[in-house]
């Protein structure tokens, strides 16, 4: 740790070459010392976090602030309820999202020839299962079933908990949004200034009994949003409010939700709102598996529903009725009586934000209602869904008009219909779905896993989205951001070779058949990627990563009288060190490397080193992280994406680009038993330049620093 400090009083002064070597260097001082350390047997998980590499790779792909809270809410049930691997159910075994269908398929016929499980450490002699996979599973896994009981508001009201959450955040230093300028200024820019304080606010109230019951309450205000303004035109209070009431297996009641809720079906080609994960280094990609119905219970302000949603289980049917009734930020254009126009939008909004004039006048413009239902026919083998649903606005949706989404939809509704499918026998898995949109295009997507041996796994999904099918509430399998105008072959595998080896590895090749953005001609690509992790048992696993993305995007040459679509090729490498030192100590290393050409140009890189320290004493009420780092990026295109440990339901990927160093140290205490404190601290600092960021969030200087504390009541 002393080394890494060291060098960064000496980083302005390096070369591209000496700080490759120096920081290399810095690697291998800060991982030796923990190779060497104190070999005590722990049961302490050492590997990463579950949603750590996958929520690092989305990040990257969107290139967009996501709430990953639901996540974490999927987590702290199966903390507070974990799975029975005695069950012998494979649903129930499924709610281990982390494992892949093999290994599923493994721990049922373990189960199948040699009864229920005895202890945990029989795991270890399961095919596919690692000691740095078990120690993963571990705050997640019983060994028997819950007590029976019969469901009753009264026993669910009298012992269930409550969680209560406030949290603060601010960046330290000034931006230019937040800059002391006249009202009459601020009338004259009304995109360039912030109305409210830097401050960002969010509460969160929520009950729950086990996995049966929950209710809940979200307030969020973003930094430069009101609160509490002086004019009496701006609304008073928080700029986001969220409620929630879920039930869940009460008798044929299979879900019920009310007030703002997720669906998920399928494929996620026809319905599917909330996150979902495509293409990741980690893990192949395969079928989807999800509830239908789940509350929303984050701080996200775009993708669910508000109304009421029921799902109901009779024998082998599952049917769901849903209704939604909401209002949505778009760029809003009212209705001019001079020229004969009507109201229109060209976009929805998804960002959440309302800190300008702008931003406020374009806050809730938008009326939409979604009504339809779905039903689910569970089979032995044969699992088949039709999803049919309306959607319907009440101003006309105009898109700017270019090239490339010429074909968009642009009717005030529009109705979609889809059928998706799962069909599993012996050591195969087909599904699928397929999704029309009446009066427009079609989508489908299709897959197969494959299982040969205990320690092999292959998966196979081939997409077709036609250029003019449009549902933005489609995130099925796919490189683009939207499920229209591409067509793909993924191919997955994953083995362990070896007990203390796995490897996982994919290619996706994708082809537009007609222009995109920034992309002026059909265009095509491809993709490769290669994981090894070798096990250190409980004492944690080293992770080498290399990704090969090749792409075409248009050249940026003012001097040419037409766009020329280019090849772009980008080359990741990263390395990964989790090491559990000692049973409280736990050190990772990082090293990420991105070389960024353009055809025949001189490639651009990016280059990432980092040493994190976890401090988790034994038996003391607290608990410390803390993180060193160096970067090195050529331009924005080369900049890097490293996940960062913070606050509960709250999540830090931030990207660096150009040359400095990060910090940042977070605090828990346990104050007693039902309060939890969080503090972290964070900063940035540029040794290449003077001036961070541009427009509102512009900084005068070379560092950004930002605070975040959060007080947690549990009673």
């Amino acid at each position: 740790m002393f080394s890494i400090l060291q060098a960064s009083g000496i980083f302005k002064g390096m070369t591209k070459i000496s700080f490759l070597k120096s920081s290399l260097l810095i690697s291998f001082v800060c991982m030796f010392p923990s190779l060497f350390g104190q070999q005590n047997d722990t049961l302490q998980p050492s590997g990463s976090d579950p949603f750590e590499n996958r929520i690092e790779f989305l990040t990257e792909q969107t290139d967009s602030e996501i709430d990953f809270s639901e996540w974490t809410d999927d987590l702290k049930i199966l903390a507070n309820r974990p799975v029975n691997l005695n069950s012998n159910n494979e649903d129930e075994l499924r709610k281990l999202f982390f494992l892949n269908d093999q290994q599923i398929a493994n721990l049922l016929s373990y189960h199948q020839k040699f009864g229920n499980f005895a202890s945990i450490y029989e795991l270890q002699v399961v095919e596919g299962f690692n000691e740095s996979l078990i120690m993963q599973m571990l705050p997640y896994i019983a060994l028997s079933d819950p007590v029976s009981e019969k469901f009753s508001l009264k026993r669910a009201f009298k012992y269930g908990g409550s969680d209560m959450m406030l949290r603060y955040q601010r960046v330290i230093e000034q931006q230019a949004g937040f800059a002391d300028v006249p009202d009459s200024l601020r009338q004259l820019f009304p995109s360039k200034y912030y109305l409210g304080s830097p401050d960002a606010l969010y509460f969160r109230y929520t009950f729950s009994y086990k996995d049966k019951l929950q209710l809940g309450f979200v307030a969020d205000k973003d930094a430069g949003e009101t609160l509490f303004p002086t004019s009496d035109t701006l609304k008073k209070g928080f700029d986001y409010y969220s409620f929630h009431y879920y039930m869940k297996d009460i008798g044929k009641l299979k879900h019920l939700a009310i007030g703002d809720y997720h669906l998920q079906f399928g494929q996620g080609l026809t319905l599917w709102t909330g996150l979902a994960f495509n293409k990741t280094p980690a893990a192949i990609a395969s079928r989807r598996r999800a509830p239908a119905v789940r509350p929303h219970a984050s701080a996200n302000e775009y993708s669910y529903f508000r109304g009421i949603a029921a799902t109901l289980s009779l024998k082998t049917f599952d049917i769901t009725g849903f209704y939604s009734n909401r209002n949505v930020d778009a760029n809003f254009y009212p209705a001019d009586t001079a020229l004969e126009t009507e109201a229109y939008f060209t976009s929805i909004i998804e960002t959440g934000y309302h800190r300008t004039a702008s931003e406020i006048a374009d806050k809730n413009t938008v009326n939409q209602q979604v009504a339809g239902s779905h039903i689910a026919y569970n089979g032995q083998r044969l699992r088949m869904g039709l999803t049919g649903y309306h959607t319907q606005l009440n101003h006309a949706f105009s898109p700017q008009q270019s090239l490339y989404n010429s074909f968009e939809v642009n009717d005030k509704s529009s109705t979609f219909l889809g059928i998706d499918y799962n069909y599993s026998y012996k050591h195969f898995v087909f599904f699928g779905e397929t999704a029309k949109q009446l009066n427009a295009g079609t989508a489908t997507v299709n897959g197969l896993s494959l299982s040969p041996d205990p320690r092999l796994s292959m998966s196979l999904i081939y997409r077709a989205y036609e250029k003019n099918y449009a549902n933005q509430f489609a995130v099925a399998f796919g490189e683009g951001s939207k499920n229209s105008n591409e067509k793909g072959l993924y191919f997955g595998i994953n083995a362990t070779p070896f007990k203390k080896v796995t490897l996982t590895a994919y290619s996706d090749f994708f082809r537009y058949n007609w222009l995109r953005y920034r992309v002026d001609a059909p265009s095509v690509g491809k993709e490769f990627s290669l994981q090894a992790i070798y096990s250190l048992g409980r004492k944690g696993e080293i992770t080498a990563r290399f990704r090969h993305i090749g792409s075409q995007q248009n050249l940026n040459d003012e001097n040419l009288p037409l766009n020329q679509v280019v090849n772009i090729v980008r080359n990741y490498y990263q390395i990964i060190f989790n090491y559990q030192a000692m049973s409280w100590l736990t050190l990772r290393n990082r090293i990420y490397y991105l070389q960024r050409s353009i055809e025949d140009e001189t490639p651009e890189t990016g280059f990432f080193i980092s040493q994190d320290v976890v401090v988790r004493p034994d038996e003391k009420p607290f608990a410390f992280t803390l993180r060193y780092a160096l970067f090195d990026a050529d331009t924005y295109d080369a900049r890097i994406y490293s996940f960062e440990s913070d606050l509960p339901y709250s999540f830090s990927v931030p990207s660096f680009s150009g040359r400095g160093s990060r910090f940042y140290a977070m605090l828990k205490v346990s104050l007693s038993k039902r309060i939890d404190l969080w503090l972290r601290y964070s900063v940035t600092s540029y040794f290449d330049r003077n001036v961070i960021s541009s427009g509102t969030s512009q900084i005068n200087g070379n560092h950004k620093s930002e605070i975040k504390s959060m007080l947690k009541f549990s009673f």
